[in-house]
């Protein structure tokens, strides 16, 4: 995971339980001042060849250079490895997080 700015230690914890072939939910903010689909669509792309899986869905932001996504564990790592990704959180929050 040393390719995005910030992490939620939520979502490494998911990332964790999931395994590889776990889903996990996400949001996912890509840096880029290119057309639309952009730094996204190439994000989404590249995660793909290099874990050899595609996400099951995926909703795009435009204009918040922003992904939800419900993917693998692990396209999502590979995604994490992308250097145009400035943070990567977890869909949900802890009630007790003791």
């Amino acid at each position: 995971m040393r390719g995005v700015g910030r992490v939620d230690p939520r979502l490494t914890r998911q990332l964790t339980a999931a395994g590889e072939a776990g889903l996990v939910h996400a949001v996912l903010i890509v840096a880029g001042d290119e057309p639309a689909d952009g730094p996204a669509a190439a994000l989404v792309e590249e995660a793909s060849a290099r874990s050899g899986r595609s996400p099951g869905q995926v909703r795009h932001l435009p204009r918040a250079n922003a992904l939800i996504v419900t993917a693998p564990a692990a396209w999502l790592r590979a995604a994490l490895e992308d250097r145009r990704l400035l943070v990567a959180s977890a869909t949900t929050t802890d009630v007790f997080p003791w």
